[in-house]
């Protein structure tokens, strides 16, 4: 509620016995939902149980296709919109909203000052003004001063996150819908957006409805948790954040490195910058990746880590140190030749593929050229040199330069017995082959990513944030089929991620990475248990308060 202001009678948002169902399904059922001015909510619940799907209904972003019922509806002290015009002059001034991938919010041809202007002018707010709130927002979410004049190719996963939770407040709107606002984020920075979003709907009188997975960040934020599973809402649920993760994620048992290993990978020096050499985004890094180990790269947001992925995939140009794939340097391998080693999984793995295919022709792909590919052979033993690289741009090349990248062999396996299979390994009925990217939620989209990477069998996954926007439950069957197939297969990984649960669940060793540089590194329980550097107490501290909340 504003300062000094007198308390509404009316919700500013109510729902009542709310229906939706599109493409035979249903997919929100008997949906009662009433919300205060000023009042901060949360809805938890699991990947695929509808949260999407509800902020969709409350910004009137639902497909065409999608059929909608209520016995009673209002929006802002007004009746439910019916019209697209309607919903346009609330969406983006009085109704705000930031997504869970920041960064296709954003035109990759401008700067963010270039963007920050149009949506200013769009509102209907002057620049000096703006440019205040800009300025001041920034400093409360920890953006550079420089921030203004970067593209955001230049931002890192973070970074972009919380520039788009910038613009979604610059308006000064009266609701604010976050989609996992925080999911990209470091724990330390999670906990920064969440003491945010607190100041701002207090101070404000902003209405919140938090989205989330993470039972645990919600109840730093609202007032009001809801549970919303398989369609259903219910207020007031007693739950704990073991609960949001019933199987757990184990600690791994692995905490010794072998160092008579040999190296898969080794990273040696290496220093990277956007633009100049004044202005290094990485410096004098050094990493090492043995075979069938699992490394973790931890760090806060912007602390380079994006840019060192990038610099490993050959997209991103260093100016010293190298890089080198069994002993050999990178600068060395054609593209083709580089896709036999290194296989990523990406943070938003919508954006990898088709969105005119289905799931299952995206994987009939890869298996299709793995079968003609002549090089390789039975499935169980195949060397680095056997496995091709997906990448992110696969679904926008030529179906020559796909079969170029696509890899691995089916083992003789029928081409939709293997499809089955693949899909059975990360917990996706056979069905799903015949799903769409945008039918599939977040953490099913996911688990299908990686359905596809493992098709080619690889030797190394490269993994950015992978797990960052699911669940407790996915999160663990994720990292058990991960745990299942380096075991097996000598599967080797290099993890980026924030997430100390998720690191002490897969990875043997840690390095951790400040402004660029390796501060620390060594074996996981021996870092988390005795942190020395000032940022591996930051995260130990940041999750044992998470943990309390």
């Amino acid at each position: 509620m504003p300062e000094g202001g007198e308390a509404l009678t009316e919700p500013i948002i109510l729902l009542k016995h709310l229906r939706v169902t599109y493409e035979g399904q249903t997919v929100l059922q008997d949906v009662n939902l009433t919300v205060a001015a000023g009042e901060a909510v949360a809805i938890v619940g699991p990947s695929g149980a509808g949260k999407t799907t509800i902020l969709k209904t409350l910004l009137g972003l639902l497909p065409p296709q999608a059929q909608v019922s209520y016995e009673a509806a209002s929006l802002c002290g007004t009746s439910w919109p019916e019209s697209e015009t309607a919903w346009h002059n609330l969406r983006g001034r009085r109704i705000t909203y930031v997504a869970q991938g920041a960064i296709s919010s954003f035109s990759p041809f401008f700067t963010i000052e270039e963007q920050s202007r149009d949506l200013a002018k769009a509102i209907g707010l002057g620049w000096p003004k703006a440019l205040a709130r800009i300025e001041s927002l920034s400093v409360a979410l920890d953006l550079p001063e420089q921030v203004l004049s970067l593209y955001p190719s230049e931002l890192s996963g973070g970074m972009a996150q919380r520039v788009a939770l910038l613009f979604a407040l610059l308006p000064e709107p009266d609701i604010l819908v976050a989609d996992e606002p925080a999911a990209s984020l470091d724990m330390v920075r999670q906990l920064q957006v969440a003491e945010l979003l607190k100041k701002v709907q207090c101070l404000e009188g902003l209405t919140l409805v938090f989205v989330t997975h993470q039972r645990e960040l919600a109840e730093c934020i609202t007032d009001t948790i809801y549970e919303l599973r398989n369609g259903k809402l219910e207020s007031d649920m007693v739950a704990t954040p073991e609960a949001l993760r019933p199987n757990g994620i184990k600690v791994s048992s692995l905490d010794v490195r072998d160092f008579d290993a040999s190296s898969i990978l080794e990273i040696k020096n290496l220093s990277a910058s956007f633009d100049s050499e004044d202005r290094a985004v990485l410096h004098d890094v050094s990493l090492t990746l043995k075979h069938g180990e699992w490394v973790a790269l931890v760090g806060l947001s912007g602390a380079g880590k994006s840019t060192l992925f990038r610099c490993l995939l050959a997209w991103q140009p260093f100016f010293s140190g190298e890089i080198l794939y069994n002993q050999k340097p990178l600068q060395n391998y054609s593209a083709a030749e580089l896709g036999q080693v290194v296989q990523p999984i990406w943070q938003d793995p919508q954006s990898s593929f088709n969105p005119r295919q289905t799931i299952g022709w995206s994987l009939e792909e890869i298996l299709k050229h793995a079968k003609n590919d002549n090089r390789t052979g039975d499935m169980q033993g195949l060397q680095p040199q056997n496995v091709k690289f997906l990448s992110q741009e696969c679904t926008m090349l030529s179906p020559e330069d796909r079969a170029e990248f696509a890899a691995g062999a089916t083992g003789g396996e029928s081409g939709k017995a293997r499809i089955a299979g693949l899909l059975a390994t990360v917990n996706l009925p056979s069905s799903y082959s015949k799903r769409y990217p945008h039918m599939l939620s977040g953490g099913e989209c996911q688990r299908a990513a990686l359905a596809r990477a493992i098709a080619g069998n690889p030797s190394i996954l490269l993994c950015d944030e992978m797990t960052s926007a699911l669940d407790g439950q996915t999160q663990a069957d994720v990292i058990a089929v991960l745990n299942n197939l380096k075991q097996n297969n000598q599967l080797a990984g290099l993890v980026i991620t924030h997430d100390l649960a998720v690191v002490e669940a897969l990875c043997e060793y840690i390095y951790l990475l400040d402004d660029g540089r390796i501060v620390e590194e060594g074996p996981v329980q021996a870092v988390l248990k005795h942190p020395q550097s000032e940022l591996a107490k930051q995260l130990v501290q940041a999750r044992s308060l998470l943990n309390r909340k």
